[in-house]
């Protein structure tokens, strides 16, 4: 009897030790310019994420050189480095809504550019560093992207539709157009690009898949995940979308000057970097460098 009592007792003992664990999840994943620095969101949660609260989102900058982690902010996610990766540009939830807000990295400093009841995030600077876009959470099912300056000023809707959701819009390099994805609750969620000026937008994907996360890869090519954790190249102007062979990652951006791609792996929910070598269709990728573990985070 005392024998069944202690089982009974060390089960539940367990099932409760292993519910309290947490893990680490991320919300988001960018570089510098200059592929010195990867600026990423992290949030530690139960499993059933029964213990989850928006203030808990931190944001981070982690140096590469260096090997120096930097806590820029917390109940913070979706950041942008400023093309001369002196300042950031984040979501901040403030207790009433998600506002958008730069910080110096050198000075601390940081301010407040949007004061809405809305939820801004996903900010995007212009290679100029003059501008940002980002999107804005109008209504439930509804987000729109728009462009101000720096300042909070000259604010622009850039998607005028007002049915659907509008996520993750990025700057091309040379700043006339962006990258986004739309979402139409059918889950067959579709990558355009939009020219700047005219306001014209492109739908480059055109398929029944589910496709979000989008970004360039080069001026005429687009990378951007497939299904669940599927990593595509695709080029703007048609063509098949041409997976990038022996990476599993549900969020990843490729920096050009290093030619290096930063992602979140779905086995180990760490971040890794990797070098590319060849052009879409033909690449080689390198042996992969794991740069942030979720034992790094924890407890942070």
């Amino acid at each position: 009897m005392r024998t069944s009592s202690l089982i009974i007792l060390l089960f539940f003992l367990g099932a409760t030790l292993a519910s309290a664990q947490s893990r680490i999840n991320y919300g988001s994943l960018n570089w510098s310019r200059d592929g010195k620095k990867i600026l990423f969101s992290s949030i530690e949660v139960r499993p059933d994420w029964s213990d989850f609260s928006p203030f808990n989102w931190k944001l981070y900058v982690y140096d590469l050189n260096r090997n120096r982690l930097q806590l820029v902010d917390k109940a913070a996610m979706f950041g942008a480095l400023s093309p001369d990766g002196r300042q950031v540009a984040y979501s901040k939830n403030t207790g009433v809504s998600w506002d958008l807000y730069i910080k110096d990295l050198t000075s601390g400093e940081k301010r407040k550019i949007t004061d809405t009841p809305h939820k801004e995030s996903a900010p995007d600077w212009s290679p100029d560093g003059r501008m940002i876009v980002f999107s804005r959470n109008l209504k439930k099912d509804v987000t729109s992207l728009y462009s101000m300056d720096t300042q909070g000023k000259n604010e622009r809707n850039l998607t005028r539709n007002g049915k659907f959701e509008y996520h993750n819009p990025e700057f091309s390099q040379d700043g006339n157009y962006i990258v986004y994805y739309m979402e139409k609750g059918d889950k067959k969620d579709q990558v355009y690009v939009m020219e700047l000026r005219s306001g014209f937008a492109q739908n480059v994907t055109r398929d029944l898949n589910h496709n979000f996360y989008p970004s360039w890869f080069d001026d005429q090519t687009l990378m951007f995940t497939r299904g669940k954790d599927e990593l595509v190249l695709k080029r703007i102007d048609g063509g098949q979308a041409i997976p990038i062979e022996g990476i599993q990652s549900y969020f990843a951006k490729y920096n050009s000057a290093q030619k290096e791609l930063a992602y979140i792996s779905k086995e180990d929910q760490s971040i890794y970097i990797q070098k590319l070598k060849g052009r879409p269709g033909r690449l080689k990728v390198g042996k992969a460098m794991q740069v942030i573990s979720p034992e790094t985070l924890k407890g942070e």
